[in-house]
């Protein structure tokens, strides 16, 4: 299974056991009873609902998008022949299975519920509040709609609320760790050897010329697309935006608690151990008697002790508590706050100065300031301007009238493939946009991110066509002769493979055939436990039985051999803990293992009935190439 496959679609139950079904990839692409059906009938059918392929196509689109952002240089071609569309479907009728079932016993979410996870997600707040404008620019980007979203949302929520009293039950006994730790100590014994590149006659021009045609979609001339785009940039409209001397004024004077700085107070403290004591210092304190001395004669303490030293009243507060702080720092200077009872005893505190906060003037706020307001006032004419471009394409309006009516630049594009070969540096940010652009649609605006939007229109857009022979027969004899070779080595392989079978011994198996004597091998699971990669000659060697031989390809079409003699079963009294750390991590993997078998249940109480045509074609269309199985 590809890597993206695992990161991005996985087991559905365990994607909504995590809520992730549609959080992570904003998408529903379930029917419902309220949504048209597709035009290319249904790939499979749940209980009674239909998935078409109409909404398949438009979430693989999005699965392959969101996988791209790990892996750019993913096509949806690409992903469709390592296993993509299999995977995707599973999710959808695993998921609408889940939401069948749930239906099926009363089991739903208010539209509270669904209104405050909408609120929730920080994509769609600005400054720590929900932004309807923010919400509904995100949606159109990503080409769904309120409906769809609050459905998605929904259903994410019952089946998060299925799955999760399912799994929080899952326990691993002592008994089922105990076979998997003795598989981790387990020795495997055994030989390594290498079959080298076999050396290929060059194919014939009618080998080419057939190889080209069984694999036409191997060698097929790119989608390419033209479009016209013009760019609307924050920072460019920062420069431009005017902020005047009295806005500067004015903001500064609304502000003066943030510029002009924080009081601080000169402060002498004792804390008295019981009520009465702190009653006669405050009177001896009456009667004349300095703050030092009588902290000396009735608490024992030094003046050095005494004297808090200048502090704001945030750094009092932590010393003392805040309500004492309050008291102090609204006191004049020279008064005496207390006896306030603390976690430390009695306090009395005495303010011997106040000094005033040291602020910066306006002249020297002025560049900070200025700099604010452009900016905020930049985010504004730019969140202004995207609203207005929107709105008139929602009138009618063309992608000349928003260039028009906003002062912008067009740029066109003659068509290009995804990479971007030839198209102009400026252009480059877009073209991804313009790929995931569906050429039904008119003219809309763009996120590009980091304060950049830009007015896309498609031109042009010219399908995946086949190579002429001409042009892709490089890249064809290459393709074969590294065929060819595989088949050699595997040829020799197999026959090793075959001999083994029958007694012989690996090295002299390999001898028959004039290759190098193998080398010998020995290793235990444990042992490569923490690896981040480990070596897949390794990895095969470590899950074989005795008498396997197991091929894996090298470098340069070679084949490498191995070959295990024997396993010593580990002895698990030598590791007791060891027992210990494999239960707590299977106890990690349970709660994934039962969620996926309960989905599973579901499917089969549900019913799925997949049309294995509709699916073939749907994903031929994907391939660009009718003609592909």
């Amino acid at each position: 299974m590809i890597s993206f496959i695992r990161k991005y679609v996985t087991s559905w139950p365990v994607l909504a056991l995590l809520g992730l079904v549609l959080v992570a990839f904003v998408v529903t692409g379930i029917g419902d009873p309220f949504a048209g059906g597709g035009t290319g009938g249904s790939l499979a059918r749940v209980g009674k609902t239909d998935i078409a392929e109409s909404s398949f196509l438009k979430q693989y689109d999005r699965v392959v998008t969101q996988a791209r952002a790990q892996n750019p240089g993913l096509t949806a071609q690409e992903a469709a022949r390592q296993g993509a569309v299999e995977q995707v479907l599973d999710q959808m009728t695993g998921s609408a299975a889940l939401d069948e079932f749930a239906a099926k016993h009363g089991i739903t979410v208010s539209e509270r519920l669904v209104d405050g996870a909408i609120a929730s997600i920080d994509a769609f707040r600005v400054a720590g509040k929900f932004d309807q404008a923010t919400y509904m620019r995100l949606l159109q980007a990503r080409g769904l709609t309120d409906k769809e979203l609050r459905e998605g949302l929904r259903s994410d929520m019952i089946r998060k609320a299925l799955l999760v009293p399912v799994a929080a039950g899952a326990q691993v006994p002592r008994e089922v760790a105990l076979p998997y730790t003795r598989l981790l100590l387990d020795v495997h014994e055994g030989e390594a050897g290498i079959i080298p590149p076999p050396l290929v006659a060059a194919p014939s021009d009618a080998q080419v010329s057939a190889y080209l045609t069984a694999n036409r979609a191997r060698f097929m001339a790119p989608e390419r697309r033209g479009f016209r785009f013009a760019l609307i940039d924050r920072a460019t409209l920062a420069a431009a935006v005017p902020v005047t001397d009295a806005e500067v004024a004015a903001y500064y004077a609304a502000n003066r608690a943030t510029y002009g700085g924080v009081e601080q107070r000169r402060l002498s403290q004792v804390v008295l151990p019981d009520a009465a004591k702190a009653q006669a210092f405050v009177a001896a304190l009456g009667k004349g008697e300095s703050f030092a001395a009588a902290a000396q004669r009735l608490a024992g303490a030094a003046p050095e002790d005494v004297a808090l030293g200048l502090l704001t009243q945030t750094k009092y507060a932590a010393a003392s508590n805040a309500a004492l702080a309050t008291q102090v720092f609204a006191a004049t200077s020279g008064a005496v706050v207390g006896p306030v009872k603390t976690d430390f005893g009695f306090n009395v505190v005495r303010v011997d100065a106040v000094v005033a906060p040291a602020g910066k003037s306006l002249a020297a706020l002025t560049p900070e300031i200025t700099a604010k307001l452009r900016a905020d006032k930049a985010e504004a004419k730019l969140a202004d301007m995207v609203a207005s471009i929107e709105d008139g394409f929602g009138s009618g309006d063309s992608f000349a009238d928003a260039v028009k009516a906003n002062a912008l630049t067009a740029v066109t594009v003659a068509p290009v493939a995804k990479d971007g070969a030839g198209a102009p540096s400026e252009a480059l940010p877009v073209i991804a946009k313009a790929f995931d652009a569906d050429p039904a649609d008119g003219a809309s605006v763009q996120d590009l991110g980091n304060g950049r939007f830009a007015v896309l229109e498609l031109g042009q857009v010219i399908s995946p066509a086949p190579l002429p022979l001409a042009t892709a027969r490089p890249a064809v004899v290459a393709a074969l002769t590294a065929e060819l070779r595989a088949r050699a080595a595997k040829a020799t392989a197999d026959a090793i493979t075959a001999d083994v079978a029958k007694g012989v011994k690996f090295a002299d198996a390999l001898a028959k055939r004039g290759l190098a004597r193998p080398q010998p091998v020995k290793g235990r699971r444990i042992d490569v436990g923490n690896q981040q990669q480990v070596p897949p000659i390794i990895a095969a060697f470590l899950t074989m039985t005795p008498g396997q031989v197991r091929s894996i390809p090298g470098p340069a079409g070679s084949l490498a051999l191995i070959h295990v003699d024997r396993i010593v079963p580990g002895d698990i009294a030598q590791a007791p803990p060891l027992v210990t750390a494999t239960r707590q991590q299977l106890a990690q993997l349970a709660p994934d293992e039962i969620a996926s078998a309960f989905g599973r249940a579901v499917e089969r109480e549900i019913g799925i009935k997949v049309n294995p045509g509709v699916v073939a074609a749907a994903k031929r269309r994907i391939l660009g190439d009718p003609a592909t199985p």
